[in-house]
Formats: C-alpha cells, structure tokens, sequence
C-alpha cells in the first residue's frame, strides 16, 4: 500500500484531515499514467492497493472517503469492494472504472457506485473524483459549516 502524503496546511474544513482516495489497482505502467494527476495533488491522501485483501484492511482501518476501482478488476472483485465498503464504510461512494461496451452488474444497481468508461483522461478522472467527493470547485466559503 502506497500513500501520498501531505502538506500540513491541506486540511478539509469538515474533519481535519484531507480525504483518503482508496485505489484498487494493478501495478501497471497505464496505470501510472492515469492515476498520475491525482498522485501529484496535495488535496488528497492517495492508498493505492492491489487486491482485496489489501482493501479491506484500508476500509477498516483508514477514514476512507472514495474507493476508486481500477478498469483491470473483474467484475465479481468490484462486487466484493462493494460488498466490504457498504460493510465497513457505509455511505462512502465507489466509482469502477469498465471497459467500453461492459454493462454494469445487477447486483450494483441501488448501491453507491459510479461507473466510469474506459479509457479515461487522468485531468477527467482527477475532476470526477472531485464531484465524487463534494469538492468541485466552490468558493472555500461555500463549503464551510455555518
């Protein structure tokens, strides 16, 4: 499990920590190159793992606020993070990225999932996760509790 860390000073108003982005991805070179925009942003923690096992121990152990699955994991481990992010983290929202023409399972329908066709641009994929996250890009004064 690898983690980007942080500038002090980059904190999220609402719980003084910045949110921790769970990817499960495969180590690959394509992969590098999609996730590099959001590696390099100091917004965001970044817990890149490569199988469930690893996940799981991220969602029980990490204030995990977005579970990215990457386009390479079989349909049937995207239910399974599903199933163990609803167990563990309920409410936190899952984006899987699919191969073009894949049709999402029933099984994923009603939950908190968003489907991402594949191939995507790092730059649409780093502003996805921002509206995934609430973060957009409100003035600091909108997001802020009254």
């Amino acid at each position: 499990m690898t983690m980007n860390r942080l500038k002090s000073g980059d904190k999220t108003e609402a719980t003084g920590q910045p949110p921790s982005l769970l990817v499960l991805a495969q180590p690959s070179a394509e992969t590098d190159d999609l996730l590099e925009t959001l590696v390099r942003r100091s917004d965001l923690v970044l817990l890149r793992v490569a199988n469930l096992s690893a996940a799981e121990i991220a969602l029980r152990d990490v204030a995990v606020s977005l579970v990215l699955v990457c386009a390479e994991t079989e349909a049937e481990s995207v239910t399974a993070v599903l199933e163990r992010t609803e167990q563990l983290r309920p409410g936190t929202p899952v984006l899987a990225l699919r191969p073009r023409g894949g049709e999402p399972l029933a099984v994923w329908k009603g939950r908190t999932i968003g489907i991402l066709q594949s191939p995507i641009l790092p730059d649409v994929l780093s502003r996805t996760v921002d509206v995934a996250l609430g973060l957009g890009k409100l003035p600091r004064a909108t997001l802020r509790r009254k």
